[in-house]
């Protein structure tokens, strides 16, 4: 996982350098991970939907440092810790699909492969055609689009398609939400400050 770990960093160098209002968020990942210290070790376990969508989000990266984080991932497939979100809303239909279609491997945080205080980042792989619901948290949060395309809403925004390489920032306490069409997506996550409280699903 060393070259998971250098990508992460070179990647967030390139993300805190931009004009851009997540830029700082991505500067704090910089100051807080103990880049330096021992990976915490994990059992790998395999996902369904990492089978069939790891190797086709990687292909649709493009040729930046969320593309190069991506490829780096890949290289590690073998070695990933896959879950899953949202398990308390299991007896609620609207969210049945997501739960199927929506995993995340832990980078660097409290219980990350690196340690990180009151920080969070990670991969996560959202399959086809799958909305992921309009939520909220207390937690600041940066997105970073490694591979595939989907439609992004904050707040009171419109819908925004977005590709490899676009960085993103959503405040504390707005809602948004993400859908993807006939491809898949893959993202870097980070979640920043308050990270032991949930994120809520905010029903219309």
């Amino acid at each position: 996982m060393k070259g998971t770990i250098e990508a992460l960093r070179v990647m967030c160098e390139w993300a805190a350098a931009q004009d851009h209002d997540a830029s700082r968020g991505y500067q704090q990942i910089l100051d807080r991970v103990d880049w330096s210290g021992p990976r915490h070790e994990v059992k790998p376990k395999p996902s369904p939907l990492a089978d069939a969508c790891f190797k086709q989000t990687v292909d649709l990266a493009g040729d930046n440092p969320l593309g190069d984080l991506g490829r780096a991932l890949y290289a590690d497939r073998d070695t990933l810790e896959w879950f899953t979100m949202y398990q308390s809303y299991a007896d609620d239909a609207r969210v049945d699909r997501l739960n199927d279609n929506y995993i995340i491997v832990r980078l660097a945080g409290p219980r990350g492969g690196w340690y990180a205080e009151d920080l969070t980042t990670a991969i996560t792989i959202q399959g086809p055609d799958t909305w992921y619901p309009p939520h909220a948290h207390r937690q600041k949060e940066v997105y970073g689009v490694i591979g595939g395309r989907a439609e992004w809403q904050r707040g009171a925004e419109g819908w925004v398609e977005r590709h490899s390489g676009e960085i993103i920032y959503h405040p504390s306490g707005v809602r948004h939400e993400t859908r993807t069409r006939d491809e898949p997506l893959m993202s870097f996550a980070s979640w920043i400050d308050h990270v032991h409280l949930p994120s809520l699903f905010v029903w219309g």
